[in-house]
């Protein structure tokens, strides 16, 4: 026998033998019983894999051994022993196809039972309960059952954006929503907006809700959300889920009743609104001395007034040039400037470097409310020349959009690719922030429009100016805003003007020989003084407001500042921060410096900080503040009064602060705030901005505070406006004096 059938030889294979294995049954099968060492040395193989598979065929069965003149040799056995081996393997092959089988009907019994079983799937995080709302989407029909226990207003709800397009999915898929709140204040509140969000409420009073978190009932499925802790829970259970909705609308009906009849009895208590009435208006006469008087007054508040507009439109832009300039200057040290060097031409639009710097870009825009444009350009070797780098529009640069809105697609309406150059030879302006941030003086036109823009220098880790962002807003917003506030001062001024006028056309006498005449008179004196006295008294009311205005323009470019660099500090840098050893460990000296690169970038702030909320109510800690450090050994006069005291105090980590009462514990961690008043602490009397800081899973772990001195500012408003109290005061003085001289002329006897 020279060799073994393909059909065997497949058979031996799939039986668990091994190539060698069947080589040396082949080999055995020609010849007589040979040792290890000889068939190895007829086979090419090595003595010790032969071995191995001797031995393995010996314990099969299919070779025998046996010892001839005392050395080991090997043969096959009988074709019997063969035999018995392949019905064994058979049989055992069997065996394990049968068992195999028994599994199988076992495992498909078990799918049939567990069809019946409960599924849970769970849900965590943002992401998760965002996932969980739009599931319940796919698995609701026509509509959804809610239990909802109104725990905070709708703009204060952190998922306020995302519950806007989850409106509208659920509205395009016409799935109305039933909803049980309890009955209190945010409840009604609640339920005031129904007719907005496809939905019906029925309040339930507060002690008999049944759950103090949102339920919701969809088909098969009983959804449970815990907001506070981030995740959700769906139960799959169909007995369940009838039983929930058979006791939801139980409820919901008994609810009903009882709203319907409190909505049809009429409320009997109710004070009713009294009418004020009014004074009687005496009837007003003209006569020409007052007329005389009314007319230099109605000049005199006319000029008054418009030197005040003018004076209005000039601080609302100073506080518009502030902003931008502070944008820019905070948004500039986000940008590194080896990504910007990747961006030269139009092919590197595709280059990943390129949608990050958009993508920040974008994210700075949204934060700084007003500002319409955003870009970065790049200086060329021509003078006043620039080349863009990236603009926030131009993530694709294929696209057709219409920037501003007017209908038409022009070249208005460009987006620049990297490498397109931007002359600005015509105002030369930009060039100035190669060497730090600027703001327009005047509004700049080009091809996009008329913007007020600021610019400030990104600078490479060697300090060299590598590139420059550029924030533009819309100028006439501000002269806008001015116009509004002095409308109906102008309105009346006009009418006003008008009435004289008309009435001194009736006046047949020369208005100039009049008004010399009446000059002297005691009543028209009397009554220019009192008109000094209310424009006296109204420009002091337009100080207050302007004063106001630059409040809150000041505490917008504040808030602007700290929503933009709050996204520079690493929040597990400050979770490691919690006393004041902690000043020496390199997380502190991260936040410290960044935080005095703020203060340096943006003039007039005087301390920068950051605090987290501790479990006491209205109490919360420093982690990093700008004016201490572990090397600080002498104690500064922060605030410059020439005493050391409780002002000039260093806040290290784990200071406490109570901030009862303040915009930043009511809304801090979770939207940029400005203080409404002013803060007047230990350390002074301060405007105030914030801006929460997330980590990476978006919760709000801290906060960035800026503080300004409101005294430059309070002084800075008063010089505006000290011209028209001196002239007021003086021509106020100058008529008192000219009274004084015609009582003491009337009362001196004649000789």
């Amino acid at each position: 026998m020279t060799g073994l059938p393909v059909t065997i030889e497949a058979y031996l294979i799939e039986s668990g033998l091994s190539k060698t294995e069947i080589l040396i049954l082949k080999k055995l099968l020609e010849g007589p019983a040979y040792t290890v060492r000889e068939l190895a040395s007829r086979m090419g193989k090595s003595t010790g894999l032969l071995d191995r598979s001797v031995k393995k065929l010996v314990k099969r069965g299919v070779l025998k051994c046996e010892t001839i003149n005392d050395t080991t040799k090997y043969s096959v056995g009988s074709l019997q022993s063969i035999q018995a081996w392949m019905k064994a393997d058979m049989e055992q092959k069997h065996k394990d196809l049968h068992r195999k089988e028994r599994d199988f009907e076992s495992f498909i019994t078990a799918l049939e039972l567990d069809k019946s079983r409960p599924e849970i799937e769970y849900f965590e995080g943002a992401d998760g309960i965002t996932k969980a709302y739009g599931k319940l989407l796919t698995l609701a029909e026509k509509e959804l059952l809610f239990y909802v226990p109104v725990n905070c207003k709708e703009e204060e709800d952190p998922l306020r954006d995302f519950r806007v397009r989850y409106f509208r999915a659920r509205h395009k898929r016409g799935l109305f929503s039933r909803v049980l709140v309890p009955d209190t204040q945010l409840g009604k509140r609640y339920q005031s907006r129904d007719h907005f969000e496809y939905r019906k409420t029925i309040l339930m009073p507060e002690a008999q809700f049944p759950v103090s978190f949102e339920k919701v009932i969809a088909e098969e499925v009983v959804a449970c959300f815990n907001h506070k802790n981030q995740c959700a829970c769906f139960l799959r259970y169909p007995e369940l889920a009838e039983s929930e909705k058979a006791m939801f609308e139980m409820i919901w009906d008994r609810a009903e009743e009882k709203e319907g009849e409190a909505t049809k009895k009429e409320d009997e208590d109710k004070v009713a609104i009294s009418t004020l009435t009014m004074s009687a208006i005496r009837d007003f006469f003209i006569s020409r001395k007052s007329i005389a008087a009314f007319v230099v007054c109605a000049v005199l508040a006319a000029t008054v007034t418009f030197g005040l507009y003018r004076q209005n439109v000039y601080l609302n832009t100073q506080r518009v040039r502030e902003r931008v300039m502070a944008i820019a200057a905070t948004a500039a040290p986000e940008f590194d400037a080896k990504d910007l060097d990747e961006l030269r031409t139009e092919y590197d639009a595709t280059k990943p470097e390129y949608k990050k710097v958009i993508l920040k870009m974008r994210e700075i825009r949204e934060q700084n409310e007003g500002v319409v444009y955003m870009y970065i350009l790049r200086p060329t070797d021509q003078e006043n020349i620039f080349a863009f780098v990236a603009d926030a529009d131009s993530l694709d640069l294929d696209a057709k959009i219409d920037l501003n809105n007017d209908g038409v697609i022009d070249d208005a309406d460009w987006l620049s690719p990297p490498g397109e150059l931007y002359d600005d030879t015509e105002y030369a302006t930009i060039n100035i922030a190669l060497e730090g941030p600027m703001a327009d003086k005047y509004p700049v036109t080009d091809q996009w429009g008329t913007w007020l823009s600021g610019h400030a220098p990104i600078k490479d880790e060697y300090g060299n100016t590598n590139a420059i962002i550029g924030i533009d807003m819309n100028p006439y917003e501000v002269q806008k805003l001015s116009k509004e506030t002095f409308k109906l001062f102008l309105y009346f001024l006009v009418f006003f003007l008008l009435f004289v006028f008309v009435r001194l056309a009736a006046f047949n006498r020369s208005l100039c020989k009049e008004l010399f005449k009446l000059v002297n008179t005691k009543k028209v004196m009397i009554t220019l003084g009192i008109s000094s006295l209310i424009a006296l008294g109204v420009t002091y009311g337009m100080y207050r407001y302007t004063l106001n205005i630059m409040k809150e323009e000041v505490g917008q470019r504040l808030m602007s500042i700290a929503a933009t660099a709050a996204p520079e500090f690493d929040a597990k840098d400050l979770e490691v921060l919690r006393i004041a050893k902690d000043m020496e460990r390199e997380e502190y000296q991260r936040v410290f410096v960044k935080l005095n690169e703020i203060i340096n970038a943006n003039t007039n702030i005087k301390y920068a900080y950051i605090m987290r909320k501790t479990s006491e109510f209205g109490i919360w800690e420093f982690i990093v503040d700008s004016t201490v450090n572990y090397d600080t050994d002498e104690v500064i006069d922060w605030n410059e009064d020439g005493l050391i005291d409780d002002a000039d105090e260093a806040a290290p980590p784990g200071t406490r602060y109570d901030a009862s009462g303040q915009q930043m514990d009511s809304f801090g961690l979770s939207r940029p705030t400005m203080e409404k008043e002013l803060i007047n602490d230990q350390w002074g009397v301060f405007l105030s901005a914030t801006a929460p800081i997330y980590n990476e899973q978006g919760d709000s772990v801290a906060i960035l505070g800026l503080d300004i001195d409101v005294v430059e500012l309070i002084d800075m408003t008063y010089e505006k406006f000290s011209s028209y109290f001196v002239f007021l005061s003086v021509f106020l003085t100058l008529i008192i004096v000219r009274l004084t001289l015609i009582f003491l002329r009337f009362k001196t006897p004649s000789r």
